[in-house]
C-alpha cells in the first residue's frame, strides 16, 4: 500500500526545516555585520594568548551563568583549556550570540551545539 504524497514528503520537509535553523544557528550574523568565519583577520602571535584569553572568559561566563552544578562547571573549564583555537573561536562566537539572545530557542539550540562542542573535545 503506498501512501498519499503529503505523507511521503512530511518526513523530508521537516529534515530540511532541522537543517535550516540549524544552518542559521551557526551561520549566525548577515553579511552587513562583517566577516565572522575563517576569512575573519588572526591576530599575530604575541597577541594570541591575550586573544585565547578572551575567547575562553566569553565561554566561561556563559556556561557558568547556564550550569548551575559546581562539577560540572569545573569539567567544563578543564575540557575548554584543552580545546584548539579554531574549537575555542567557534564556541566564543556561538556565547557572543547566546549572551546578546539568551532568552530565545535559537540560544538554546547555540548552547547545545556549545555543550556538545566541549564535551566531544
Amino acid at each position: 500500500m503506498r501512501l498519499p504524497r503529503n505523507q511521503r514528503t512530511l518526513p523530508l520537509l521537516t529534515w530540511m526545516g532541522f537543517l535550516f535553523i540549524f544552518s542559521i544557528v551557526l551561520a549566525g550574523e548577515s553579511p552587513a555585520s562583517g566577516p565572522s568565519g575563517p576569512a575573519a583577520s588572526v591576530p599575530p602571535r604575541a597577541e594570541q594568548a591575550v586573544y585565547h584569553r578572551a575567547e575562553l572568559r566569553k565561554v566561561l561566563s556563559v556556561v557558568e551563568h547556564r550550569t548551575k552544578n559546581e562539577r560540572v562547571r569545573e569539567k567544563m573549564r578543564e575540557k575548554l583549556s584543552a580545546m584548539s583555537d579554531r574549537q575555542l573561536r567557534l564556541a566564543a562566537s556561538l556565547c557572543e550570540r547566546i549572551a546578546r539572545d539568551d532568552d530565545s530557542a535559537r540560544s538554546d539550540i547555540a548552547f547545545s551545539i556549545v555543550t556538545a562542542l566541549i564535551v566531544l573535545s
